[in-house]
């Protein structure tokens, strides 16, 4: 048997912890490298994935080995972050091992992000409200909430 030569520790992620009140907890990564926020078919199980404009398109992702991965759709739903702050979310759906939330994408809808080692946090612009990002595993975190939006009845 081989040398153990290198140990690298790996927390696991949180995904899909839904609860009896049927909230479900996610975590996406802050990250200004990513030009889209995407999340996995597994994770925000209360959107239905649903053809968007870069889905028709056939709209690919490059991730950092060089490996392009298909846009397969999207999922909207509103999110409420820790300090109760709803908020409209359009995610692209691809295979990633972690949600991403585009910074670029929130500084187009004219939400500052601050990366400051007091704090850092997504500024709405229109209310200056602030959601807060945690760091793990030496990444910024956003932590969120969703539910199932209840279908009308008729």
């Amino acid at each position: 048997m081989g040398k153990l030569s290198a140990l690298l520790t790996i927390s696991p992620d949180v995904l899909n912890s839904i609860g009896d009140d049927g909230w479900e907890e996610v975590e996406l990564a802050v990250d200004s490298g990513a030009s889209e926020t995407v999340v996995s078919e597994d994770m925000i199980s209360s959107a239905e994935i649903k053809q968007g404009l870069a889905s028709k398109r056939g709209v690919q992702y490059e991730v950092a080995n060089g490996v392009r991965i298909p846009n397969l759709g999207e999922k909207r739903f509103v999110a409420t972050s820790e300090e109760g702050i709803k908020r409209h979310i359009t995610a692209q759906v691809c295979e990633v091992n972690k949600g991403r939330l585009s910074v670029r994408r929130m500084v187009q809808a004219g939400n500052p992000v601050v990366f400051n080692h007091r704090g850092s946090y997504i500024v709405d612009n229109n209310t200056l409200e602030r959601m807060y990002m945690g760091e793990r595993n030496d990444m910024y975190m956003l932590k969120l909430w969703t539910k199932a939006e209840k279908a009308s009845i008729f």
